[in-house]
């Protein structure tokens, strides 16, 4: 009421997006959208089909939940996103979910490289990344952290960010992740045991039957990027794990890193 007598509601407005896609034999067979997430299908004459993730709420913050899932059979897909997604402070204890579900199946290839995360001071964020694919098939998953804006002068000193990976072949675990960043982490992240006073890491998981190929174009990879660096390879998987002390060294190496693996399409967003 004008007069100031009426009663209004307290909660925020929260951020919802959905977006599922899949491929047969390379063609479309379905594009959904909804809420705060668009999905772009860019023409190019590149290999691989390739979707673009956009967030058109501009970043993520607490209570907010994104939920993307792709489908590649007997397809070459790749999945992206337009710009950094941005993890941004939140006003209470809630936190934000992005959610991922990835399958593919009958000689397919689904790679996801979305581009790097920023977290705010602050920020609340709980992704999760489940993948689903069977012994012809194959996956690239390569997710980077950036600790703050630190073109801003921010610093990283608080914030809840928790990271569970899952990677199924045939039904079988074959790979899990898991990270839990919480409260004051400023200290942890200077600690030589853990990010070393890194702006940004980076971690990518190859599970596939042309491992022996990838873990020699990793090798190569590896010896030309100025980041620190270091990769296994073990029971048909390859791992990379890197940290930058610059963030834009780090985005150079990794764009370095992808262009050296053979039948992997650097996205054209990342341009």
């Amino acid at each position: 009421m004008m007069d100031g007598t009426g009663t209004f509601s307290q909660s925020l407005q929260r951020a919802r997006g959905t977006i599922r896609t899949a491929f047969r034999d390379d063609s479309l067979q379905v594009l959904f959208h909804s809420g705060s997430a668009k999905a772009l299908l860019p023409r190019n004459h590149a290999p691989a089909n390739e979707v673009v993730l956009v967030n058109t709420a501009g970043g993520i913050t607490g209570g907010d939940v994104f939920t993307y899932q792709s489908g590649a059979d007997a397809s070459n897909v790749t999945v992206t996103t337009q710009a950094a997604e941005r993890a941004y402070r939140s006003s209470g204890n809630e936190a934000a979910r992005l959610d991922v579900k990835l399958t593919a199946k009958n000689g397919a290839r689904l790679h996801w490289l979305p581009q790097e995360t920023i977290l705010f001071d602050r920020s609340r964020l709980a992704r999760r990344i489940d993948v689903d694919i069977d012994q012809d098939s194959e996956c690239l998953i390569l997710e980077s952290l950036v600790f703050g804006r630190h073109a801003m002068g921010e610093t990283l000193n608080s914030c809840s960010f928790t990271d569970r990976w899952r990677i199924h072949r045939d039904g079988r675990l074959v790979h899990a992740e898991a990270l839990r960043l919480e409260r004051d982490i400023d200290r942890c992240l200077f600690n030589s045991a853990a990010a070393d006073a890194a702006q940004m890491m980076a971690v990518a998981v190859y599970v596939g039957p042309r491992a022996t190929q990838i873990h020699a174009d990793m090798t190569a990879a590896l010896d030309n990027v100025v980041s620190r660096a270091a990769l296994s390879t073990w029971n048909g998987r390859a791992v990379m794990r890197m940290l930058a002390r610059d963030t834009m060294v780090g985005k150079q190496d990794m764009k370095h890193f992808l262009t050296a693996l053979s039948g992997v399409q650097v996205p054209r967003v990342w341009q």
